[in-house]
């Protein structure tokens, strides 16, 4: 019995790649019965990036992971609709850290981390509007400025 040796291409290989989000070499190399090394080297060749084992970000950035977990609401206000700490507490993750929601709203709407405490500027209860949320910068600024 003679084996038949199949010619795949280059084009295949990278149509492989692409029929689905998020597959690895191996995948594709066992489908069109390549070897991984050949699937690797269309990848690298067309730009596309390394697949990634185990368990992938949820959000691609703090922005898309606050964004998505909270809610505009009247007023200016945002309402938080994702996961909270035990306590109560709204918190954003992304990738491996975790921080409240108050912070992350604060560094996406004033482009700087917070200094010290971040607190709520405005009456309703826990609203995580980024233009809400002061720190001690800001604290401080306003009650120079109610001084004078």
């Amino acid at each position: 019995m003679t084996d038949t040796i199949v010619e795949v291409s280059d084009e295949e290989i990278l149509r492989a790649l692409l029929a689905e989000e998020d597959v690895s070499n191996r995948a594709v190399a066992q489908k069109l019965g390549v070897g991984d090394k050949r699937v690797n080297e269309v990848r690298k060749r067309v730009g596309l990036p390394s697949y990634v084992r185990g368990r992938r970000a949820a959000y691609g950035s703090w922005k898309e992971a606050f964004t998505a977990q909270s809610e505009p609401v009247t007023g200016g206000h945002r309402r938080w609709t994702g996961t909270r700490e035990g306590c109560g507490t709204p918190v954003v993750r992304h990738r491996t850290s975790i921080q409240t929601a108050y912070r992350v709203a604060f560094r996406l709407h004033h482009g700087r981390e917070p200094e010290g405490k971040v607190s709520q500027s405005c009456e309703i209860p826990g609203c995580v509007a980024g233009e809400h949320q002061v720190d001690r910068v800001i604290r401080a600024a306003r009650k120079a400025g109610d001084a004078t």
